[in-house]
């Protein structure tokens, strides 16, 4: 893991003698191997519950993949019919606006609203000559 070789180690063991003295050492050396010992009984259990997880996600994707198998052919959704149902409700959206867009030009025509004046008027009539209505 760190990779710490035989002269890693001494050059360690050496620094650690020198920094604890002889009556520590031996006292350290036990908490180290404490400390390591419950960072492995850590790593196996989250190692353990991850194999676990991925192990009943894989059951769950086999069982989906089962009865998508099982599943009659008649079932299983046509794209090219999904493409034409959202063109046609896109269509039918867009009739909608259209419809809305012109109820609201005649209700404000209807209203006597002064908000269209003579030069806005022939500038509308511009812009329908110029992009002709889908």
């Amino acid at each position: 893991m760190f990779n710490v070789g035989g002269m890693e180690l001494l050059v360690i063991g050496l620094v650690a003698l020198i920094v604890l003295g002889p009556d520590k050492l031996p006292g350290a050396i036990r908490q180290v191997g404490n400390v390591v010992g419950e960072l492995r009984r850590m790593s196996n259990g989250f190692q353990t519950d991850l194999r676990g997880a991925l192990s009943d996600a894989e059951r769950e994707a086999e069982a989906t993949k089962k009865a998508n198998d099982a599943a009659p052919a008649s079932a299983t959704p046509d794209p090219g019919a999904a493409r034409a149902a959202a063109h046609a409700e896109l269509e039918a959206a867009e009739a909608a606006l259209d419809d809305d867009v012109a109820d609201a030009g005649s209700s404000s025509a209807d209203d006597g609203s002064e908000g269209h004046t003579e030069a806005s008027s022939s500038d509308d009539d511009d812009d329908a000559s110029t992009h002709p209505a889908p």
